[in-house]
């Protein structure tokens, strides 16, 4: 009896040993395939804030940069900039919503007129980004993550000298 339970112990073993390496296994992908799998499509989700949610996706996509637009600019003319000439011009920020929502400036693309009459613009930027409210982030659908996201927003400049 004690032989036979050590015989069907020893093949159960055997059996599980030589399937579980097929358990185990990964399949191979091939970078092209992993990077297709990666890249943004349609179904992903942008990053959004609650009141623009129950839009169609392209709308929550321009409901979301209108609301950081209005924000950039309520809080750029909060500081109350002054230029030494007058300005109406548009410049290119470059923002980061990370994972958790929050933003970044990467850059900005203030041309050299409005570097010279506001020279203290980029530092008023990466403080304002840094106060936006944090967005619900955007989402990789396909595979259900949280994932960064870059955006690139025009932000028109308007300012007069001080008189």
């Amino acid at each position: 009896m004690e032989l036979k339970r050590s015989l069907l112990s020893l093949c159960a073993v055997s059996f599980l040993s030589f399937c579980s390496c097929e358990l185990l296994s990964t399949p191979k992908m091939s970078s092209a395939d992993i990077k297709k799998a990666s890249s943004w499509s349609s179904k992903d989700q942008p990053p959004t804030y609650p009141e623009c949610e129950a839009l169609e996706t392209k709308e929550q996509l321009e409901c979301f940069q209108n609301i950081i637009s209005d924000q950039l600019t309520q809080a750029i003319l909060a500081v109350n900039l002054v230029a030494n000439k007058p300005l109406e011009e548009e410049i290119l920020v470059q923002l980061k919503i990370d994972k958790s929502g929050v933003f970044s400036l990467l850059e900005s693309k203030i041309p050299n007129s409005v570097q010279n009459a506001l020279p203290e613009l980029d530092q008023v930027l990466a403080q304002v980004v840094s106060e936006l409210p944090k967005a619900l982030p955007a989402t990789k659908t396909n595979v259900g993550v949280y994932v960064n996201v870059q955006l690139s927003l025009p932000v028109y400049i308007s300012a007069q000298p001080f008189e």
